[in-house]
């Protein structure tokens, strides 16, 4: 419930936001998206760390993503996300007898991501994920480490990303979203689905090497 919640809200977010801007702006998604795509596409590689919960219990997931962008405001490709390992849990066994378990889930994932404000210091994004890949879990407690209970898995992520460009090559900015699991691991008793969020910094390669370039051509 509280994730139909979140997901609602995040729609009714994205929705007014983006209609009070077109309103203010006379701004037309396609008009952009096409004016975007005829830029010379330059390509991208990002290193990114998302918090969110699993069954409540906070996790981290890890990610490198590559692609290409279009001006600033399209880009798109594919990238590799993994939950961070050493996530534990007691599982109750049958007989009230517990044991630790240690949950384990990387997915390959497309990515787009659309900027609807882009202006010189600010610039709010709306990325989309869709990934394929398989959960499993290990017994954490002593002994030969074997995995059980693997099955594949299919889930959307979808969220709202505000930076702010500073000093020319850096930004630094925050992001919340949500992850929903559109095909979970029916062997595993543990919620995925669940908030996301996260804190971003960044330096702005592509500048740096564009100035370094000219900079050497005097």
């Amino acid at each position: 419930m509280r994730t139909f919640l979140l997901l609602q809200f995040l729609t009714c977010t994205f929705g007014l936001t983006i209609e009070g801007w077109s309103q203010a702006k006379e701004y037309h998604l396609a008009d952009s998206i096409r004016e975007s795509l005829a830029h010379e596409p330059r390509w991208v590689v990002k290193l990114e760390t998302r918090n969110a919960f699993v069954t409540g219990r906070p996790v981290r997931t890890y990610g490198v993503k590559g692609g290409l962008a279009f001006g600033r405001r399209i880009s798109f490709g594919l990238g590799y996300h993994w939950l961070r390992h050493g996530d534990t849990y007691a599982y109750r066994l049958p007989g009230g007898m517990e044991e630790l378990r240690e949950l384990r889930m990387a997915y390959v994932a497309a990515f787009m991501e659309y900027s609807f404000i882009a202006r010189q210091r600010w610039e709010v994004t709306l990325p989309f994920v869709l990934g394929v890949g398989a959960s499993r879990e290990f017994r954490a407690d002593e002994g030969p480490r074997q995995s059980f209970n693997r099955s594949a898995v299919v889930l959307y992520e979808p969220g709202i990303v505000a930076e702010y460009h500073f000093l020319r090559y850096f930004a630094a900015g925050a992001g919340v979203g949500v992850r929903l699991m559109l095909k979970g691991n029916q062997n595993i008793d543990q919620q995925f689905t669940a908030p996301l969020w996260e804190l971003r910094f960044r330096v702005k390669l592509g500048t740096l090497l564009k100035d370094v370039e000219a900079w050497r051509e005097e």
